[in-house]
C-alpha cells in the first residue's frame, strides 16, 4: 500500500500504524495473523450513514466484491463521535479474506477520523449522515480513502479454489406472504411456516435455516454481540442486481457467550455491512432480511477458541458437511420481491 510522506508511519510492531499529521486521523492495517481484532469489533462497531465505494483493484485481484465504507459511529459522548473507513468484503466481519494455502488469514484496515462532532450535542440521524459526507471529503477523509484505495494483494495471497460438492435439486418454492422474498429448497427439507417466515431443516438434521424479514422475526441483542470469526469470501448474489448494492453470501464460526457448546456454524446473505443482513426497499425503508443457515460445528473443547482454531473448524464444516453445497444454493436462489425493490 501507499501513503503520503506527512503521515507518520509505525512498522515496528509488524503490521503499519498510520497517523495524519493533524493527528486526527489513525488506522492500522494487518493480517489477522499479525494482529487481529479484539471482540469489540464484533459487538461494537455497529455503523449509521454508511457509504460504500467500490475498491476495484482489490476487487479484480481477489475476483470477490471489495469495497471501500465509510460510515458514522457514535461514542459515549459527542466528542467521542467518529467516522469510521476501512475495506471489507460483502461479510458480516468487515475485513477481506486473504486466503492463503494453509491460511484463513483476514486483512484488516481500519481507520478512524475523529473531530467529526463539534456541536457538544449527540447528532440526529441528518446531522449525523451530514458530519460523515463531510469528513469523506475533508482533505484527511480524501487522503485515507486514496491510502485505502492503494491496498493490493501480493500474489502469494491468492483466494484458495472453492470447495466442491453437488447440491440437491431445488424443486420447491417459498413465496413470503407479503411478496418480499422467494426461494428455492429440495423436497426432502422440512419446511415449517406457520411462524410467518420460513424455517428449514435437512434430511440429515446438519442444518437448520431461517429466513424472514425483521418485520416478523426482529433480530436478536445475541445476533450483533456474539463473536463472528468469518470464513473465506462468499459469492455474489443475483439480489446485487435487484438491489443494485453488492450482496455476498457468507460463512462464520459464531461464539456463544454462554457456552463453547453452542457454538454454531452460520452461512447466510449480507450486504456491505457489519450486521449480517440485507436492507429491503432499496435502502429506503426499516426492514431488512434475515438469513441464517446454521450447524452445530465438531469442537474438540468447550472453552472458547482462538481466532485461527474458529476458522480451522469453520473450513472442516465448509469441506465435510454434506449439507453445505445445497445450502449455498438455497442462499443463491433467494430472490426480492417487486414490493421489497421499488418500496411500493
Amino acid at each position: 500500500m501507499k501513503y503520503p510522506s506527512s503521515w507518520k508511519a509505525t512498522t515496528d510492531k509488524g503490521y503499519l500504524e498510520l497517523t495524519s499529521p493533524d493527528g486526527t486521523v489513525t488506522g492500522h492495517v494487518s493480517a489477522t495473523g499479525t494482529y487481529a481484532p479484539g471482540e469489540e469489533w464484533f459487538t461494537d462497531r455497529h455503523l449509521d450513514h454508511k457509504n460504500s465505494y467500490p475498491a476495484e483493484r482489490l476487487t479484480e485481484l481477489l475476483g470477490t466484491t471489495v469495497s471501500l465504507y465509510s460510515g458514522f459511529k457514535a461514542g459515549d459522548s459527542p466528542e467521542q463521535d467518529v467516522v469510521a473507513h476501512g475495506l471489507t468484503q460483502v461479510n458480516a466481519s468487515g475485513m477481506v479474506g486473504l486466503g492463503k494455502t494453509n491460511s484463513k488469514e483476514e486483512l484488516w484496515a481500519s481507520f478512524e477520523q475523529t473531530g467529526v462532532n463539534t456541536t457538544g450535542k449527540a447528532l440526529t440521524d441528518a446531522e449525523a449522515a451530514e458530519a460523515t459526507e463531510k469528513a469523506v471529503t475533508s482533505e484527511n477523509g480524501a487522503t485515507t480513502q486514496a491510502i485505502l484505495k492503494s491496498v493490493e494483494i501480493t500474489p502469494e495471497a491468492s483466494p484458495e479454489p472453492p470447495a466442491q460438492g453437488e447440491a440437491e435439486a431445488l424443486t420447491e418454492t417459498y413465496t413470503a406472504p407479503d411478496g418480499r422474498y422467494s426461494l428455492k429448497y429440495p423436497s426432502s427439507w422440512t419446511a415449517k411456516t406457520d411462524q410467518g417466515y420460513l424455517e428449514l431443516t435437512s434430511p440429515s438434521g446438519e442444518f437448520t435455516g431461517r429466513v424472514a424479514t425483521t418485520d416478523m422475526r426482529p433480530a436478536t441483542e445475541e445476533w450483533f454481540t456474539s463473536t463472528r470469526t468469518m470464513g473465506d469470501g462468499g459469492v455474489e448474489s443475483p439480489i446485487t442486481e435487484q438491489l443494485g448494492s453488492p450482496v455476498n453470501t457468507y460463512s462464520a464460526y459464531v461464539h456463544s457467550p454462554e457456552s463453547a457448546d453452542k457454538d454454531q456454524a452460520l452461512y447466510g446473505l449480507t450486504q456491505v455491512n457489519s450486521s449480517g443482513m440485507v436492507s429491503l426497499l432499496n435502502g429506503s425503508g426499516t426492514g431488512e432480511l434475515w438469513v441464517e443457515f446454521f450447524a452445530t460445528p465438531p469442537t474438540v473443547t468447550n472453552q472458547a477458541l482462538s481466532h485461527e482454531e474458529a476458522k480451522e473448524i469453520l473450513h472442516k464444516v465448509d469441506t465435510t458437511y454434506t449439507d453445505v453445497p445445497t445450502v449455498k444454493a438455497i442462499l443463491q436462489s433467494i430472490r426480492l420481491g417487486d414490493t421489497a425493490v421499488s418500496g411500493g
